[in-house]
């Protein structure tokens, strides 16, 4: 029984060591890595020394500790695991909820957006959300938003196999300005659509990352707002980016201060 104790216990310490690196911007020395975890030096160097040698801590050049790559197949492993639509919904309605709007989530497909699950609000004016209808990137808060973070070389493919269709006289159909407004995107933290797609329609979009920082999904909100400039509208824009941001941290990614 004490053996089993013990087991649990060389556990605890192991994990609060991976819990001091993981804060650390950079590796610790053996001496640091002690003081820190308050365990006596010869503790410290076992606990380390299986950490290495199992992949979850590595031993840097000048001898310090950092984390180990097999810690970032176990999160990516985990990120797999993630049911999407299920751990997406609550954020899905919450925002429904803040905005008064509809909600959707969105992946990209190939050449198109595609949204797979959605919120209706209970007040306003009802839309239906286009669930599994692929949209066009260049004219869809949610298509700008992927575009965004994609490379040059595989957007500027992207538009040589397919046009920029005006939908709207409102619709961006110059390469020159479609990156413009991607790079504000980048810089603003999100995506707005007015009137380009659908006139009337208007929607704002923020990135949803996994893990290891990837880009996955866009995090809609859409309704007849009746002006981008509109306080709703504003609104809108805040809670989105807020809730996207709690989507991602749900999926593993930590943003930076």
């Amino acid at each position: 029984m004490e053996e089993n104790k013990g087991k649990v216990k060389s556990l605890s310490k192991a994990i609060d060591l991976l819990d001091i690196l993981s804060v650390s911007r950079h590796g610790l020395s053996l001496s640091e890595l002690a003081e820190r975890a308050g365990f006596p030096k010869s503790t410290t160097h076992a606990l380390a020394s299986t950490l290495r040698d199992r992949g979850l801590l590595r031993q840097l050049q000048n001898g310090d500790y950092a984390l180990g790559m097999r810690l970032f197949e176990y999160g990516s492993a985990v990120s797999r695991g993630f049911d999407i639509g299920e751990l997406s919904r609550p954020y899905l309605e919450s925002l429904s909820s803040l905005t008064g709007a509809n909600t959707v989530i969105s992946l990209l497909d190939g050449e198109s957006a595609v949204s797979f699950d959605y919120a209706v609000s209970s007040s306003g004016v009802q839309i239906l959300p286009e669930i599994g209808v692929r949209l066009p990137l260049h004219c869809t808060s949610q298509g700008k938003m992927m575009l965004a973070y994609l490379p040059e070389s595989r957007m500027q493919s992207l538009f040589r196999r397919q046009p920029m269709r005006p939908y709207t006289r409102h619709t961006i159909t110059s390469m020159d300005d479609l990156q413009q407004q991607l790079a504000d995107i980048r810089q603003k933290g999100y995506a707005v659509e007015d009137g380009e797609y659908k006139v009337g329609l208007r929607s704002v979009s923020a990135p949803v990352f996994d893990a290891s920082g990837e880009l996955r999904y866009a995090l809609t909100t859409i309704g007849f707002f009746r002006r981008v400039s509109a306080d709703d509208f504003v609104n809108a824009v805040r809670v989105t980016v807020d809730q996207a941001k709690m989507l991602s941290n749900a999926l593993g990614y930590t943003f930076e201060n």
